[in-house]
């Protein structure tokens, strides 16, 4: 492993070594590392983080590395922990083959194959190919373990600190172990996401080489509880320690941090030694594309009043907290001065109401050019758009979910589907990427619901699609975990990629540690029938998606919509009446029908009606039956936004001369 071009130039040390291994995310430093290692320094205590992730990613490849840290080929099957696990406890060879049989022997599968196969290769030979791949994959996995524990230790810590978030507690513990049995001195702990109440006390009990497994925010408890593992001293014996924690775990190694009630005391993050790792890798290193994680808030305001029921996020930090505006506003001008033209990704669960004007006024005067992420609600008005556009969030996650009323009820998601989809039409007219996912499979959906969206989509085309449509699963700490009896679930276990992960583990242990499981419902079995029609329209928009286009332009008040949807009629024209204007503009919000009559003086509501239902039935408006909804996006920002060749070719077509143009008022057949 002497040739990786992640190590150490300059030998250093640090009293505390904090440790990010595989696989966590490439392309992002650890904000908990960050965190915690500027809370050492600050208390005087020499620490430092290293990314070993970089390390392994260059040794397997980046793009490989890559998709095995984005769940490839799912999430569920956990393959970076199964190609660790290897060096914990390897699994026997008929329990390997039948790990590799479930993962990969349904559908082709493409690993990065390069020039190894050819397009035409069989399904045998894609598996055969596989199977090699994923087994080298696993020895590279053990040598590493040895590499990293040596390349810790040439650090001289006294203590050594993992993070470990999604895939990353096998490598944890396989380097945790290779360590105690080449120091038994070091004093290891572990924290993280996979730590959390009923986690981290399994893996306090199941794994003896860690002497601490922190559940919670650590922020406030660290640097009392080094200095006491400094001195030799019991940090449970420590009034500063035992004032932080939870009293019913001071026995230990297992430790429940109290929740940080302020976030007006916060230190910045220290990521001076991700971005040394990084440079490091020379060209690999360039070609990885940084963003920065910062937060402005922690836990969930929404959930606070009505947990969405499949979220299993903040299962003991659900309490929403905010820094102050001008302390965010500090810190994201000392990054854009530190690291101009990063982007920036707040982690924030959901994004504080108040910045909409407490925030990010205030940053779009600065004018930094970065380019920033935020997790908001969907229910937000256009000027709230507006404000996130100024302020440089090119890209937000709103947590669509669905796109039926009555979906969103059984989710308590508090959104309706007409401001869903008046958020992904405003988004697409100010040019802000949109990620978010249809998901399915709760107990009590109406079948007929799906029937609906997937005729409702062809409407959307033009609008950005979901990454993917999907049936639920139950993470813990969600109310279809915590309530899955209450709630309509039955059976509920673990995802049968925990077993052959943790093979030696007893199935009580395995249920402890496991965060995603699955499990029978009323409707189990035919969910995949009902929600096929709407998953092969999501694949038609995601295909069709570029070349779509619903524009209006607004001429002196008169406007005219262009039509280039390929789902619905083909290319048309749309020329509207004074009136016709009028009404579909008053509609970039959805509105009822009474709603629009009310904001005009001289159209009568039976007008009103016959005009929206025509709009409805040309597909230029959305409807529920009850709100209507304009989906065409202004000209001027559809163009400013989304320019592409096949695009501008659709418009181009659509206003030459041999294009007919259609009045609001002629009948169906003739337009």
């Amino acid at each position: 492993m002497n040739a990786l071009a992640t190590g150490m130039d300059a030998r250093c040390s640090a009293d505390v070594v904090l440790v990010s291994l595989p696989f966590g995310i490439l392309h992002s430093p650890s904000l908990a590392l960050g965190i915690l290692q500027a809370r050492l320094n600050a208390a005087g205590i020499s620490a430092m983080s290293r990314y070993l992730t970089l390390d392994f990613a260059a040794l397997v490849g980046i793009d490989t590395y890559n998709r095995i840290a984005a769940g490839f080929p799912r999430t569920t099957d956990m393959l970076g922990e199964w190609l660790f696990s290897h060096a914990v406890s390897p699994p026997s060879a008929p329990k390997r083959e039948q790990y590799l049989a479930r993962t990969f022997g349904v559908r082709e599968y493409d690993f990065e194959r390069a020039d190894e196969l050819a397009a035409d290769d069989s399904l045998d030979e894609q598996k055969a190919y596989l199977a090699e791949t994923v087994a080298a994959l696993a020895d590279t996995a053990c040598r590493f373990v040895d590499y990293a524990a040596h390349e810790i230790l040439a650090l001289s810590p006294k203590i050594v600190g993992f993070t470990s978030v999604f895939q990353q507690n096998m490598a944890s513990l396989a380097v945790a172990a290779r360590l105690k049995q080449l120091d038994g001195s070091l004093r290891i702990i572990m924290g993280g996401a996979n730590c959390e109440s009923d986690m981290g006390r399994e893996l306090a009990r199941s794994f003896g080489s860690i002497d601490f497994v922190i559940s919670g925010e650590a922020d406030l408890i660290i640097a009392p509880l080094v200095q006491s593992l400094l001195a030799r001293r019991n940090p449970l014996l420590n009034s500063d320690v035992r004032s932080l924690v939870d009293s019913s775990t001071l026995a230990g190694p297992f430790i429940q941090t109290r929740m940080v009630t302020n976030l007006e005391d916060y230190v910045s993050p220290s990521f001076a030694d991700y971005f040394d790792a990084l440079h490091r890798l020379g060209e690999q290193g360039e070609s990885i594309k940084v963003h920065i994680p910062l937060e402005t808030s922690r836990g969930c305001w929404w959930g606070m009043k009505n947990h969405c029921t499949f979220c299993g996020l903040n299962g003991s930090t659900m309490t929403f907290r905010s820094r102050p505006a001008d302390d965010a506003l500090r810190e994201v001008t000392a990054i854009s001065s530190a690291h101009p033209g990063t982007k920036i990704c707040f982690v924030d669960n959901i994004m504080d109401y108040r910045y909409y004007e407490a925030f990010l006024p205030k940053l779009a005067q600065l004018g930094t050019g970065l380019e920033l992420f935020y997790e908001i609600k969907s229910n937000v008005t256009k000027p709230h758009v507006q404000a996130l556009k100024d302020a440089g969030v090119e890209h937000i996650q709103p947590g669509i979910e669905s796109l039926s009323d009555q979906v969103l009820t059984l989710m308590r998601k508090g959104v309706s589907s007409s401001q869903n989809i008046q958020l992904l039409k405003w988004c697409t007219e100010l040019g802000i990427k949109v990620d978010w996912n249809l998901l399915w499979g709760f107990p009590g959906e109406d079948p007929a619901e799906y029937r609906r969206m997937a005729l409702q989509i062809p409407l959307l085309c033009h609008l950005q699609p979901p990454a993917r449509g999907s049936e639920i699963r139950l993470d813990r700490f969600s109310p279809n975990f915590v309530r899955s009896s209450e709630l309509g679930f039955r059976n509920v276990r673990p995802y049968e990629s925990y077993y052959d992960v943790y093979g030696t583990l007893s199935r009580e242990a395995v249920f402890n540690i496991a965060y995603f499981f699955e499990a029978d419902t009323e409707q189990t079995k035919h969910v995949s029938d009902y929600t096929r029609p709407l998953a092969d329209a999501i694949d038609r928009w995601r295909a069709c998606h570029t070349q779509s286009a619903l524009v209006y332009l607004d001429l002196d008040g008169q406007i005219v919509i262009v039509d280039s949807r390929p789902m619905l009629f083909g290319k048309r024209v749309y020329l509207l009446d004074r009136v016709e204007s009028r009404i579909f503009l008053l509609c970039d919000k959805a509105r009822s029908c009474s709603a629009v009559t009310a904001e005009l003086n001289d159209v009568g509501p039976d007008e009103v009606s016959a005009i929206l239902q025509r709009f409805a039935e040309r597909g230029t408006m959305w409807t529920d039956g009850t709100h209507y909804l304009s989906l065409a996006v202004s000209f001027t920002g559809f163009l400013q936004s989304r320019r592409s060749p096949d695009i501008d070719k659709a418009i181009d077509d659509m206003l030459s001369p041999a294009t007919a143009v259609h009045g609001m008022s002629a009948s169906a057949s003739t337009a």
